[in-house]
């Protein structure tokens, strides 16, 4: 479920603004979620451990800092690769700082067009980010995604190889690539939970078979389009074998 986020120090409007967007929840049948709702920075980044992909309804000035919702955006576009960001500000003179800091906002509703006007655009906002992530799920399923500190990365899976991992280095999973070679934090349980197009042949490899070559049964010995090999587990051989026959059938 995706999360939603509202920062707004005013009492009465964060009340109102949380109603409006939980009504556009349901209005539009959308699978997400209103986290939380505060008039605390510190608080909202307490709360959002940075998810993926979340929506951020901002209030630009909080307390006495009208920059305070375009400092906590750039700092959530740091930390949430697929964030989509709409402020709700007084500030309209503040749209153009938003374009020269590249934080590129979904939308910028202002406060004194009057209630109506911002819960229509809050409805419209949440129709529109629940779209982009629906395409936007569609097409990660050809991509897979990994995490290297706070950046994000992502490999056509067709030129995914193969995963593994090494007693040497517990924790950490290497991905092997058509074209390149990295080295991240992970488990192999957790990536397999994820795609389930990647084959475990072995406690220690998660593999690409569409980027597979040969097969040796006997030794159980499987090979890739880029010559690298791995061991194939007895239990998981079987299972193999059938996989490819129906591929060839």
């Amino acid at each position: 479920m995706l999360p939603v986020y509202l920062l707004e120090d005013d009492d009465v409007q964060r009340k109102n603004y949380s109603e409006f967007i939980n009504n556009s929840i349901m209005i539009n049948d959308a699978d997400m979620e209103l986290k939380l709702a505060t008039a605390r920075t510190e608080e909202l980044f307490n709360t959002c451990v940075s998810p993926e992909k979340a929506i951020f309804f901002l209030d630009m000035e909080i307390d006495d800092n009208n920059t305070a919702g375009l400092e906590a955006a750039e700092r959530i576009k740091k930390e949430v690769p697929l964030a989509q960001i709409i402020f709700i500000t007084t500030h309209d003179e503040l749209s153009l700082v938003t374009l020269e800091r590249r934080i590129a906002p979904m939308d910028y509703i202002l406060k004194n067009k009057g209630i109506d006007s911002i819960k229509k655009s809050i409805n419209n906002d949440i129709a529109l980010a629940q779209n982009y992530f629906e395409k936007f799920a569609h097409h990660s399923q050809n991509l897979f995604n990994y995490r290297i500190g706070s950046r994000f990365f992502n490999v056509l899976m067709d030129d995914v190889i193969m995963l593994f991992t090494e007693k040497a280095a517990p924790g950490q999973v290497t991905l092997v690539a058509k074209n390149q070679r990295s080295s991240f934090s992970g488990s192999l349980n957790s990536i397999e939970s994820v795609y389930p197009n990647l084959f475990r042949c072995d406690r220690s490899y998660l593999v690409n078979l569409e980027n597979a070559q040969t097969y040796d049964g006997k030794n159980r010995i499987l090979t890739f389009i880029d010559n690298s090999t791995c061991k194939v587990s007895f239990r998981k051989g079987r299972e193999l074998l059938g996989i490819l026959e129906d591929k060839d059938n």
